[in-house]
């Protein structure tokens, strides 16, 4: 197995022109849920896992190919006992893709919530908090939809306003 090394971003077009010329290549994808612009809610965009490495299986023969295609750095040389686990862990985050697409296409864009759920704060003030989600707030004025929750400060329940995208459901 060869670990070929791309410029930033450029890992799927790489793979694609290498599988092109007849070399097995895979790169490892995650999906993020990204708001583009100034839509209501996040799009998935899918990215390398892991920044920049596409794994190959590479001949003799088929290496001098590589330098032609745009956005190729370096080809590096992996023992075969490397390569065992690169190809585990790169099954396992390519699953989690699966997985994750799957979520995404049958319509979950944003969390379903019910109404008591908890929720992690990831980002904003209130990072690093607890807060139970009361409701939904989706208004034609607004361009962004927003949460409504209630959390624990100084031993009051207190009512914020959340973005969907700096929460997380707790657990």
């Amino acid at each position: 197995m060869s670990l070929l090394l791309a410029y930033a971003a450029r890992e799927l077009d790489v793979q694609e022109e290498a599988e092109s010329l007849g070399i097995t290549c895979y790169v490892p994808r995650k999906v993020d849920m990204i708001r583009q612009g100034k839509r209501r809610r996040p799009d998935p965009v899918i990215t390398a896992a892991w920044p920049r490495y596409i794994f190959a299986e590479v001949t003799l023969e088929q290496w001098h190919w590589l330098k032609d295609i745009k956005g190729f750095r370096s080809v590096t040389w992996v023992p075969e006992k490397e390569a065992v686990k690169v190809r585990r862990q790169a099954n396992a985050i390519e699953r989690a893709f699966a997985q994750r697409m799957a979520q995404i296409e049958a319509g979950e864009r944003v969390a379903e919530y019910v109404p008591g759920d908890l929720m992690q704060i990831v980002s904003g003030e209130f990072a690093g908090q607890v807060a139970a989600f009361t409701r939904m707030v989706e208004r034609a004025d607004e361009l962004f939809p927003r949460i409504k929750a209630e959390m624990e400060m100084f031993r009051r329940a207190v009512k914020v306003d959340l973005d969907p995208l700096d929460v997380r459901k707790a657990g």
